[in-house]
């Protein structure tokens, strides 16, 4: 047997007597480091094993695998211990080597004795104390949450399934005479009661998907939750490092590779083998992939291949746009329509821009701040028709350039703003003289 045994924050006192109990009884007591060998002492005499701060995966998964190997074996001839400071169970190193254990050998039981966890060490000495809802993060996507005083656990299922949760555990009075746990969620609970639910990937099994997920327009609170899911639950996720805002990919832990530079057949050949290895496999793309993503070429090439595709939309950069600039871009009495459109270049050989602005609606141009006093000589708006560029639109460098057609790009080449930004031209920027709309009568 394994026994993984908190040894709390740090303090000599503050040791259970459960886990005393069990460093005195085990054959032998392995830890990760010099001071959980201190705290051991005392009772036990604690091997260390190694398990360096590195990077590499398939190096540390030779690790893990290693020192697997040696606590199994020992563990097979009786009970022994790993020891860590705080609690075994919270980001701590026993949960990867329990796991491990688990899948190279699932016949060796592995129980915990729990610690003073830092979590609770720091309410006692900043007096924080925790009377509401709280998150523990380490930086990685957030696959479980722990709902105390599940009082409706029918009810909290359904609204965690919801965000995506798909495995549950409930719990009553643990440790106490009449515990109970169960994975067949009732009805109602306790005061002493609560909730697990953990988020796991999807399995793959034979559907060979890639998906196209919308990043958003650069803030990353702003990616739909779906779209995080995804990127919580991908093996492979391929992005374009000039677009994509890097805080996004936080949301991500595992392989990433940046296709900036790619040519098209590499990033489908790409993607497709990692589909076909089973892996679930997130395309990133700034804003949404359907508005001047240039997907079709990837979908094609993929599904030539045998890969299916899904698409889950993004906030595009002109609706951040739009909100900074604290504004509608249809409004009764000025305009019922909304152009979006770009100016010619290198992918585009023929643009119609002074045709389209003879509509005088609205007008939303992407990829063009280069081209802007090109852009505003072409177009047939009077002059002082309100123009502005919003500059990476939600990003925290953000930056709003209000002007006119007849003086914008003077504004925008003084702030040296030529790229990432957001042209929008019609008269909803300074809105007077509208109709009340009839949605309030």
């Amino acid at each position: 047997m394994l026994i993984g045994v908190g040894l709390g924050p740090g303090n000599p006192d503050l040791l259970t007597l459960a886990a005393i109990k069990a460093l005195k009884e085990s054959r032998k007591v392995y830890v990760p480091g010099k001071l959980a060998a201190k705290l051991v002492a005392p009772y036990a005499e604690a091997l260390i094993l190694d398990f360096p701060m590195i990077q590499d995966k398939a190096e540390l998964s030779q690790i893990w695998d290693k020192n697997a190997g040696i606590v199994a074996d020992e563990a097979a001839k009786g009970m022994v211990s790993f020891a860590v400071l705080g609690d075994p169970n919270v980001f701590s190193t026993f949960s990867h080597l329990a796991r491990t254990i688990k899948e190279k050998y699932p016949e060796l039981p592995v129980t915990t004795i729990p610690g003073v966890s830092a979590v609770t060490a720091q309410a006692s000495r900043t007096n924080a104390s925790i009377d509401g809802s709280f998150v523990v993060s380490d930086g990685s996507p957030v696959t479980t949450k722990i709902i105390l005083k599940a009082k409706h656990p029918a009810n909290v299922k359904k609204s965690l399934m919801d965000e995506g949760f798909n495995e549950f555990i409930f719990a009553e009075r643990l440790f106490m005479d009449n515990e109970r746990i169960t994975s067949e969620i009732p009805e109602s609970g306790d005061y002493f009661s609560l909730m697990v639910a953990k988020r796991q990937k999807e399995k793959q099994k034979n559907k060979k998907v890639v998906y196209f997920v919308g990043a958003g327009p650069g803030n990353p609170k702003y990616i739909t939750v779906k779209g995080r899911e995804l990127l919580g639950s991908a093996d492979f996720v391929m992005y374009t490092g000039s677009l994509v805002n890097p805080d996004v990919l936080n949301y991500a832990n595992c392989e990433k590779t940046d296709s900036h530079g790619m040519k098209l057949e590499d990033i489908v050949d790409v993607l497709a083998d990692n589909a076909r290895a089973g892996k679930l496999v997130v395309r990133l793309h700034s804003g949404d992939p359907s508005l001047y993503g240039a997907i079709i070429e990837q979908i094609d090439g993929l599904k030539k291949r045998g890969i299916d595709i899904g698409i889950i939309p993004g906030v595009t950069s002109l609706f951040a746009a739009a909100a900074a600039l604290k504004t509608q871009l249809t409004i009764n009495g000025i305009t019922e329509t909304l152009i979006i459109t770009r100016p010619e270049g290198t992918t585009l050989e023929k643009d119609s821009l002074r045709e389209l602005s003879r509509h005088n609606a609205t007008m939303a141009l992407y990829l063009g701040t280069d081209k802007l006093r090109e852009i505003m000589n072409k177009v047939t708006y009077p002059k002082e028709t309100p123009a502005a560029v919003v500059y990476h639109a939600s990003w925290e460098d953000e930056k709003v350039i209000l002007g006119t057609v007849g003086n914008i790009a003077d504004k925008v080449e003084a702030a040296g703003i030529d790229k990432s930004a957001m042209i929008i031209i019609g008269n909803v920027l300074t809105p007077e003289n509208y109709k009340r709309s009839h949605l309030y009568g």
